[in-house]
C-alpha cells in the first residue's frame, strides 16, 4: 500500500508545512526534569518511580517583535528498559546533533526553519524522540508567534476525547478486579493491562466477569512472550480484547505473523513501529491489526500525522499510545487523538492521574451525564498546548544547557543534589 493514498485526504499531514517562517531565534534552552510519579509504574521490564524529561526550549520573536517561546518535551525514560533511546542518548543527540543543525538551518536573518525545514536533518540523527521533541518546539514556537493552536490547525478545536487508562502489572485477581471496576465507574473508555508470562490465569479471573459490561480492555506484553505466545494467550481468545500490544520482541515481525494468524485477538505493535514506512510494511505484512501511534517513537508530529492519515485511509484501526507524558505534551496527543474517525481510546488519561507533579496547569475531565464516560478536551489556545509555567518547572530542574544563537556562547548549569529528588 502507499503510505499517502487513500480515502482521506492528507491536509493533516501537510499542516505543518502550513506555517512560515517569520520567526527569529533568539536562545535554545535544554532542560531536564523529574517528575514523581504518584505510585510506581511496573511492566514487565521494570519499575518506574519517577518520570525524567527532556524540554526543549527555544526563545523567539515573532513577526511584530514580541518575545515568544517555543516548548519540545521528549518522551524518552531515564533508562533503556523500554528503548534504547534514554534521556542521556537524547541530551548527546541534541546538544551534539540536532541544536547546531537547526541554528545551521537558519537564515542570514536569523529565521526560525519551519518544521517541513526540519525534515532534512531527521534521518541524520538516529534519534527520533530527540528528533520529535526539537520538531515540537520549533512548531509551538511558530504557532505561538501566529497566535495559532495545533488544534485548529489540524481541524479539531473544541473537540473533546474519551481516554483510556493504563493499570501496571497485577499482582493478584481481585487487586485487577478491583482496579478494573474502579475505572470503569470513573467513566474511563478502555483499560490497558500489562501482562507478562505467567500472568495468562491471574487476567483471565479479573477481567472475565467484566465481560459484556462495555468496557474496553487490551493487553501489553512489551515484548516480554517466547515462541510459546499462542500457547500462554490462547486461554484469553474468548474475552473479547480489543488487542494484545506488542507480545513479542521489537523485530520479531515474522514471529507475529504467525501468532496473529493462531489468535482470534488482534495484535497491535508499538515498539516495533518506528517510522511511517514501518507501520505500513507491519500491516502489509500481516504482523498486525491494530496500530499504537507515538509521535515520539515514530520521530515526531509531521510523522504521526502521515500514519495517521494512512490508517484513516485504509481502514485500520490506532490509537495514541501513552508515555506518561507531562501534562504539555499529553494535550498535544489529545489533540491527534480527536482526529480518530472511531479507532480505541488512547493512552491518555488527565496526567494527575499518575503524575504527583506536572508542568502546567491541571486539565481536568468531566464525566458525561448521558453515557457515564469521562471526557477531556482537547488543548485550546496559541501553540501546541499550554505553555509549561515556570514556577511548576524550575522547583523539578536537575541540569540545563542554553545556547544564545547570536554569539554569546553556551552555558551549562548542572544541579549536583538531584538525587535527593529520587
Amino acid at each position: 500500500m502507499d503510505l499517502h493514498s487513500g480515502r482521506r485526504s492528507d491536509q493533516q499531514a501537510r499542516a505543518f508545512g502550513s506555517l512560515d517562517g517569520s520567526v527569529e531565534l533568539l536562545s535554545a534552552e535544554l532542560i531536564e526534569v523529574r517528575l514523581p510519579f504518584r505510585e510506581p509504574v511496573a511492566t514487565a521490564k521494570g519499575t518506574h518511580r519517577m518520570r525524567p524529561l527532556v524540554l526543549v526550549h527555544l526563545q523567539c520573536t515573532g513577526p511584530d517583535g514580541s518575545v515568544v517561546d517555543g516548548w519540545g518535551e521528549c518522551a524518552a525514560l531515564g533508562d533503556t528498559t523500554y528503548d534504547d533511546e534514554d534521556v542521556a542518548a537524547v541530551w548527546s543527540a541534541l546538544t551534539d546533533g540536532l541544536i547546531p543543525g537547526l541554528i545551521s538551518l537558519l537564515g542570514s536573518d536569523g529565521k526560525l526553519p519551519t518544521p517541513s525545514d526540519l525534515h532534512e536533518n531527521r534521518s541524520q540523527a538516529g534519534r527520533p524522540m530527540a528528533y520529535a521533541a526539537l520538531e515540537m518546539a520549533v512548531a509551538d514556537g511558530h504557532l505561538r508567534a501566529g497566535g495559532r493552536s495545533f488544534a485548529d490547525l489540524i481541524g479539531v478545536g473544541g473537540q473533546i476525547i474519551e481516554p483510556g487508562a493504563v493499570l501496571g502489572l497485577p499482582t493478584t485477581a481481585e487487586q485487577l478486579g478491583s482496579d478494573l471496576v474502579r475505572l470503569l465507574d470513573s467513566g474511563y473508555a478502555r483499560v490497558k493491562i500489562k501482562i507478562a508470562p505467567g500472568l495468562e490465569t491471574l487476567i483471565d479471573g479479573a477481567v472475565r466477569p467484566l465481560v459484556g459490561s462495555g468496557i474496553i480492555v487490551q493487553l501489553d506484553a512489551n515484548g516480554t512472550y517466547g515462541p510459546d505466545a499462542a500457547e500462554r494467550l490462547g486461554i484469553l481468545d474468548d474475552l473479547d480484547l480489543a488487542c494484545i500490544e506488542q507480545p513479542l520482541g521489537r523485530y520479531d515481525l515474522e514471529g507475529h505473523r504467525l501468532l496473529a494468524a493462531d489468535l482470534v485477538t488482534p495484535i497491535c505493535l508499538d515498539e516495533s513501529l518506528d517510522s511511517p514506512q514501518a507501520v505500513v510494511e507491519a500491516v502489509d505484512g500481516g504482523a498486525c491489526s491494530v496500530v499504537c501511534v507515538k509521535p515520539a517513537r515514530l520521530g515526531g508530529i509531521g510523522s504521526a500525522l502521515e500514519v495517521i492519515n494512512w490508517c484513516e485511509a485504509h481502514s485500520v484501526p490506532w490509537w495514541i499510545g501513552g508515555m506518561f507524558e507531562s501534562g504539555y505534551a499529553r494535550g498535544v496527543d489529545r489533540a491527534l487523538s480527536a482526529l480518530s474517525d472511531g479507532s480505541l481510546p488512547g493512552d491518555l488519561a488527565p496526567p494527575q492521574a499518575y503524575l504527583d507533579a506536572d508542568l502546567v496547569e491541571p486539565m481536568p475531565g468531566t464525566v458525561d451525564s448521558a453515557s457515564g464516560r469521562l471526557t477531556v478536551p482537547v488543548p485550546v489556545g496559541p501553540g501546541m498546548g499550554p505553555v509549561p509555567d515556570p514556577p511548576l518547572v524550575e522547583p523539578r530542574v536537575v541540569r540545563r544547557l542554553v545556547v544564545d544563537v547570536r554569539g554569546a556562547g553556551t552555558h551549562s548549569v548542572e544541579f549536583p543534589d538531584f538525587r535527593n529528588l529520587l
